[in-house]
């Protein structure tokens, strides 16, 4: 995942509306997503595991490959800090447009 620039807000708001989950994003790589999980909604930090990551670079580089900072945010996963959760997508753009958005989502 190339770095990016945050999608703010709205734009997370109108991809909710569209597109299918998950929703990654954040700036300059992707550091939260909406998912549903455990039957709810939710805004949820990505995580990346330290040891899969530098175990997934040696791999690479030991076949020649490159490592980047994209393969290392390319394993995150939604485990980490549930910032906002609802029963629906609906209750659950309701919370966001009401959230104290950071600057760097």
């Amino acid at each position: 995942m190339a770095p990016m620039a945050p999608s703010g807000k709205k734009q997370l708001l109108e991809r909710l509306r569209k597109e299918a989950l998950p929703l990654a994003f954040g700036a300059p790589h992707p550091s939260v997503c909406v998912v549903e999980q455990d039957g709810v909604f939710r805004l949820r930090q990505l995580v990346v595991d330290p040891q899969e990551s530098e175990a997934a670079g040696r791999q690479a580089l030991a076949a020649g490959e490159n490592w980047m900072p994209e393969h290392h945010f390319a394993l995150a996963r939604p485990t980490g800090k549930v910032f906002l959760e609802a029963p629906t997508r609906d209750a659950l753009a309701k919370k966001i447009e009401a959230y104290d958005w950071p600057g760097d989502w």
